[in-house]
């Protein structure tokens, strides 16, 4: 397992984690930052931008700076010109491959293949790392090259593709898997199709705030997209994409983390900067739980003083549905509430494995097949602990931030990924956190 670590002078390992003393109400207001997810898939379109594109809002994460590298290599230059703004200069791509190191640390990098090959005429990138979650495959993206007309091949574990004739040809095609829609398709299908010669067509789109988001941003940058929000997107493509100053929106999984931060520490705490209707489920959720819910403009506020929570019963779906990556966040809320929850898990295969974590801290949950059972405990328990993907992370400092005494957390490789100054924004609303290095 890979750790945040160092050596020391001594020749000793270091290893950074959180630490975390439980049992402290939150309370206070913290504002959402940009959207991962979104900024990332608005990274990869900037391959289809001529000349310059400012975004702004853009969280400064690890995977923001590892995806900053791989279009580097393409050609495209990235720099923060201010703490939340990057600026991008495109001015003709000069590769259309990528070095195997910086794909196999993030499984979002994949995401240049569609608006490389649109761009290049032809990619080839190496099948991409990041969480370990289930089977995270990425066919849907070549179901939708494909469909465009590109001929595919598998080289030494890349995916070479080639679009015949050099331009894509516009298509209809229908993408999804057992699961449901695919978000990852839908982006790559909507990127390429943006260039490609005609009209195309997707059926059974993802309707995810962030695929809005970033059709926003093309739209502006003078793409012909319509239908966004439904399961029907056309797409009517044009000779080029210009470069655009674009405001990324902010991140709904964070925030939705933030509030059950409040809730589990039987808190009160307002997310500033968030629609609350890309929380999708998650408010009625925490107000049948027994919250209070505020919703004022773009701001939400969960109120969980003084509360005996219930349980209650979660199912994750594609949008409009409750968001598979707040599912560990929310199973952990659901750890200290009074009586028994099930949590179905249908958007990805093998996403429980953070509640071995939470069983050694005390949390009563049992696994069979894709639903959690959940029967509530007066009181978690400090205790060590590992996180094995980003959003395990979060679950792990929300089962210490309500555990009596003090939590070790490991894996903050993978916190880093996802989260902008988690330990600050906590401890601006009164936890007791730390980041500190460790002998490992």
């Amino acid at each position: 397992m890979c750790l945040s670590a160092s050596i020391n002078g001594w020749g000793v390992q270091r290893m950074e984690v959180l630490r975390v003393k439980g049992g402290t109400p939150l309370m206070g207001e913290i504002q959402a930052s940009g959207a991962k997810n979104s900024v990332l898939a608005i990274m990869c379109a900037v391959l289809l931008c001529d000349g310059e594109t400012i975004l702004e809002n853009v969280p400064n994460l690890s995977d923001v700076n590892t995806l900053m590298e791989i279009l580097e290599e393409t050609g495209v230059q990235g720099e923060w010109i201010a703490p939340n703004t990057l600026r991008f200069v495109n001015n003709g791509l000069t590769a259309w491959t990528v070095s195997e190191d910086l794909v196999r640390k993030m499984r979002a990098s994949f995401s240049i293949f569609g608006p490389l090959l649109a761009k290049a005429g032809k990619a080839q990138i190496p099948l991409p790392g990041g969480c370990v979650i289930g089977a995270r495959p990425v066919d849907q993206h070549l179901k939708a090259m494909s469909a465009l007309g590109a001929e595919i091949k598998m080289l030494d574990g890349s995916v070479y593709a080639e679009g015949q004739g050099g331009r894509l040809k516009g298509a209809a095609m229908f993408l999804g898997t057992r699961f449901g829609s695919t978000v990852g398709g839908t982006n790559a299908a909507i990127m390429a199709g943006a260039l490609a010669e005609g009209t195309t067509i997707i059926y059974n789109a993802a309707r995810e705030p962030e695929i809005v988001d970033l059709v926003m941003f093309l739209n502006k940058a003078g793409a012909k997209i319509r239908g966004v929000g439904t399961d029907i997107i056309t797409i009517e493509g044009v000779e080029s994409l210009k470069g655009v100053r674009y405001t990324c929106m902010t991140d709904r999984i964070e925030s939705g983390t933030y509030l059950c931060a409040g809730a589990i520490t039987r808190g009160k705490v307002t997310v500033k900067g968030i629609p609350p209707q890309s929380l999708a489920g998650l408010p009625s959720l925490l107000f049948d739980m027994g919250c209070d819910i505020t919703l004022e403009g773009d701001s939400i506020t969960v109120d969980a003083r003084d509360r005996e929570l219930r349980a209650t019963h979660v199912i994750t779906f594609a949008y409009p549905g409750f968001a598979t990556d707040l599912q560990p966040a929310m199973l952990t809320l659901l750890t200290t509430a009074k009586g028994i929850s099930y949590v179905k898990e249908t958007v990805f295969d093998a996403r429980f494995g953070f509640t071995q974590e939470l069983t050694r801290m005390g949390a009563d949950i049992k696994i069979s097949g894709d639903t959690a059972i959940v029967s509530g405990v007066q009181s978690l328990s400090g205790a060590r602990v590992i996180a094995a993907d980003l959003r395990a992370a979060g679950a792990m400092i929300l089962g210490g931030l309500a555990a009596d005494g003090m939590s070790t957390i490991e894996g903050l490789q993978y916190l880093d990924r996802g989260y902008e100054n988690p330990v600050e924004k906590l401890v601006s609303i009164g936890a007791q956190i730390e980041r500190v290095n460790t002998g490992a």
